[in-house]
C-alpha cells in the first residue's frame, strides 16, 4: 500500500466507521492450521450461516461452520428454493451467477477507487455524466476512510461471503450439483488467499456490507447501525473455536509457489493495446525479486507475445537454459510483481535495460546471441 502521502484525489470521509475496524485487525490472530476445502468454502460462507435460511439447517453441532449443508427432507429443500426464487430471483445455476455477477461486484468498485488514489486510474471520470461522477466521488471518498486499514483487500471479503453464501444454499437444496458447485466455488477459494487471516477477512467482509448499505443510500446513523450488527456476526465467528478462532484455513495446490495470487493484482495497462504476453524468469515470479534486467525483442508468432523478456539479473546460463525456470505470463503481472517497469512497456522493439545500483533502469545496447 502506498503512503498515504502519495496518493492522488483522497478525500476520506470522518464517518467514524473505521474505528471499529482497527479493532479487529488490532485482534491477536491465530496460528493458520490446515482444513479441506469442503471446510474452507463453508468458513469462508459464515456470516450468511448465521443468517437463517428457510429449509436450510440451524446450528446444532460444532461441526457447522466447517461442514457444507443438506436440506434435510425434499419439503425442506423446496422451502429453500422458493425463497431463493422469491428473495433473488435464483431458479437454476444461470439465475444464480446472473444474481450474483451484478450484485456482487463491490470490490470491482473499489479498485476503480484505488486506482485514482494511486495514481493510475482506470478510465478518465471526466467521460462520465454529471450525476455519475457526482456518485462516484461520493463513493470514493465514503471508502477513502477504509483505505489505510483495507489496502488491496478492499471489498473482496464481502463479494467472497456472499456469493458463497448463495452458493451454500443452491448446493444444499438440490439448485446446484456438486461438481457445478466445485467448480464456481473454485473463484471465491482462489480470491481468499489474497488475506492472512481470518481478522483481515472480517474487516474486509465489514467494510463491504457497509459500502453495500452506503449505495443503497443509508445515511450514517442507519450505517451505524448496520456496523453493529456486522461487526457482531464477525466477532461472533471470531470468537468460536469451531469457526474463524479455529484458523482453520485451506489453500489450493499450485505447480510453484508464485509471489502473487491473482486477487493480489491490480490493474496497472488498463489501455494496453496489442499482444500482452511476456516472459519471467522463476528468480522473480517465484522467489519475488527485483526485475534487473529486461529486452523487448521481436515477438514470437505462436502466441499473444509483447516481445518482452524479464530477468532478475543473477539468474546463470544453466538457470535460464532450464525451461521449467521461465514461463510466460501477461504484462499487467510483471507490473504487480515490479511496478517500476511501466514506464519502460512502450519502449520499440530490440530495447533492452538493465537497473543500475541506484535503482533506475538505464539503456543498454540490444545483443542477443546469434545478432
Amino acid at each position: 500500500m502506498m503512503e498515504l502521502s502519495q496518493l492522488h484525489d483522497f478525500h476520506p470521509r470522518a464517518d467514524g466507521l473505521d474505528r471499529d475496524v482497527q479493532a479487529l485487525l488490532s485482534r491477536s490472530r491465530r496460528e493458520r492450521r490446515p482444513c479441506g476445502r469442503d471446510a474452507f468454502i463453508a468458513l469462508l460462507a459464515g456470516v450468511p450461516a448465521l443468517r437463517k435460511t428457510p429449509g436450510l439447517p440451524e446450528i446444532q453441532s460444532a461441526d457447522y461452520f466447517t461442514t457444507l449443508p443438506l436440506c434435510a427432507s425434499e419439503a425442506d429443500a423446496a422451502v429453500c428454493r422458493n425463497h431463493l426464487k422469491a428473495i433473488f430471483g435464483i431458479k437454476d445455476k444461470d439465475s444464480l451467477l446472473e444474481f450474483c455477477g451484478h450484485q456482487f461486484r463491490c470490490q470491482d468498485q473499489y479498485l476503480d477507487f484505488e486506482a485514482v488514489w494511486e495514481g493510475r486510474p482506470l478510465f478518465d471520470a471526466a467521460s462520465l455524466n454529471p450525476d455519475a461522477a457526482g456518485f462516484f466521488t461520493q463513493a470514493r471518498d465514503f471508502s477513502a476512510q477504509f483505505y489505510p486499514l483495507l489496502g488491496h483487500h478492499g471489498y473482496l471479503a464481502w463479494d467472497i461471503s456472499e456469493r458463497a453464501g448463495h452458493l451454500r444454499a443452491a448446493l444444499a437444496c438440490g439448485l446446484l450439483t456438486r461438481e457445478e458447485f466445485d467448480q464456481l466455488a473454485e473463484e471465491q477459494v482462489v480470491q481468499a488467499q489474497a488475506f492472512g487471516s481470518w481478522e483481515e477477512y472480517a474487516a474486509s467482509l465489514v467494510c463491504g456490507a457497509l459500502y453495500w448499505d452506503f449505495r443503497q443510500g443509508t445515511l450514517l446513523p442507519g450505517l451505524q447501525k448496520a456496523q453493529q450488527l456486522w461487526m457482531d456476526l464477525v466477532r461472533t465467528l471470531l470468537a468460536n473455536d469451531a469457526a474463524w478462532d479455529s484458523g482453520f484455513w485451506y489453500t489450493p495446490k499450485r505447480e510453484k509457489e508464485y509471489r502473487l495470487w491473482p486477487s493480489e493484482m491490480k490493474l496497472y495497462l488498463p489501455d494496453w493495446e496489442g499482444p500482452n504476453g511476456c516472459f519471467l524468469t522463476d528468480r522473480i515470479a517465484v522467489d519475488g525479486c527485483k526485475i534487473g534486467w529486461c529486452y523487448r525483442e521481436e515477438p514470437e508468432a505462436s502466441f499473444p507475445d509483447s516481445g518482452w523478456r524479464f530477468f532478475s539479473g543473477d539468474e546463470s546460463e544453466d538457470y535460464i537454459a532450464d525451461i521449467r525456470h521461465t514461463e510466460i505470463y501477461d504484462l499487467n503481472t510483471a507490473c504487480n510483481l515490479d511496478p517500476e517497469i511501466v514506464p519502460l512497456l512502450t519502449a520499440p522493439f530490440r530495447s533492452a535495460f538493465v537497473r543500475g545500483e541506484d535503482g533506475t533502469f538505464r539503456p543498454e545496447p540490444f545483443e542477443l546471441a546469434g545478432d
